[in-house]
């Protein structure tokens, strides 16, 4: 059941590398700390991001590194796969469905341990014409009043999204950042940087359901992610009780949402060298 990060090094700069190994190593604590050693966990994660800095600190180019971790008989064990990639990889535009189907993850607030579950669900986004699929939170229940998220089944449970099956999602409204409120997901660093930039530039945020009527009422919709970073996106939602793939709705950018463009910018004016994860 191995860790694993990833993320963009465009010419030995990264986007909150720090972030991401306090993240690994917090999550490797919370994972194998009954287990093993935590000054040994604190090295071995420390070893993966310094192999990382060393093998691509210096180098021209773009790469999504994959870093990864695992635990055999007690003894921990990294490995780091550089995988350079091309310009052309990169997306700034987004198409997302709804998944119908239950979050069955065992760790959803880890990267790695349910990969196997979460490649699934985004080839059945992919195989529907979609970049992702929404997963639902595991805290919707039935409203004390009956109410879904939608007028045609009353009875239906009250649906809300927690992120999709490898990003997060947020959401523009009446000029308000929305992300989900859910916590038990994905600490994800892109998330938390752009509403550090949304709150900079003097916007409200709010972390709130992203249930079916946010999402359709959204000036925009954005899916973050530590490879591509911040991309518009169009949204399908899944119909109740029978699942089914609804129409597409691409929400207009209204007048208070910002342009996407405009934060992938300042989430790269924060980008930091590699190297510096050596010092």
């Amino acid at each position: 059941m191995p860790l694993v990060d990833s993320f963009l090094v465009r010419d030995g700069l990264a986007v909150a590398p720090s972030a991401h190994r306090e993240r690994m190593r917090e999550s490797a604590h919370e994972l194998w700390g009954a287990e093993v050693d935590p000054s040994a966990i604190d090295e071995a994660v420390a070893a993966v991001y310094a192999q990382a800095a060393h093998t691509l600190g210096g180098e021209a180019g773009l790469f999504f590194p994959k870093l990864t971790l695992e635990q055999v008989g007690g003894e921990l064990r990294f490995d780091v796969n550089a995988r350079p990639i091309t310009q052309s990889r990169l997306e700034t535009t987004a198409h997302l469905i709804a998944y119908p189907g239950s979050d069955e993850r065992m760790h959803p607030r880890l990267k790695g341990p349910d990969f196997a579950w979460q490649e699934g669900v985004r080839q059945w986004a992919v195989k529907s014409g979609a970049s992702d699929a929404l997963v639902r939170a595991r805290s919707a229940r039935v409203s004390s009043a009956g109410k879904s998220d939608g007028p045609s089944h009353p009875l239906a449970p009250q649906l809300h999204y927690s992120e999709t099956a490898y990003g997060s999602v947020a959401l523009w409204s009446n000029g308000v950042l929305v992300t989900s409120i859910d916590t038990d997901r994905l600490p994800s660093i892109t998330e938390r940087l752009i509403v550090e930039i949304a709150r900079e530039r003097g916007h409200e945020t709010l972390a709130a359901p992203l249930t079916k009527q946010r999402l359709l009422e959204a000036d925009a919709v954005w899916l973050l992610s530590s490879l591509h970073g911040v991309r518009e996106a169009s949204v399908g939602l899944t119909d109740l009780p029978a699942p089914r793939v609804a129409d597409t709705y691409a929400p207009p950018r209204g007048p208070f949402a910002p342009a996407a463009r405009d934060f992938q910018a300042a989430l790269w004016e924060r980008a930091e060298p590699l190297r510096e994860l050596c010092a």
